[in-house]
């Protein structure tokens, strides 16, 4: 039998930003609830620190890919 090769644990490091803060999704009106899948091709890099700064924030990256969105858009149609 073969030795497995020790795992190193995985690591990410994530700016000194505060985690933003996720839109309760409840608050969602019952209209939004229809969702239409996007797709965006982001380097591995910054797919990690999307990760990371979902997990700090306790919400999927599709929450946070979402609110980053509905900022996006208020901020440039205002």
């Amino acid at each position: 039998m073969t030795a497995k090769a020790e795992r190193k644990p995985m690591t990410f490091s994530v700016a000194n930003e505060a985690a933003p803060t996720p839109a309760p999704v409840a608050i969602r009106r019952a209209e939004d609830t229809e969702r239409q899948q996007v797709g965006a091709r982001v380097t591995k890099a910054t797919y990690r620190q999307l990760k990371a700064r979902a997990a700090l924030a306790g919400v999927t990256v599709q929450a946070l890919v979402e609110q980053a969105i509905d900022e996006l858009l208020a901020k440039i149609t205002t």
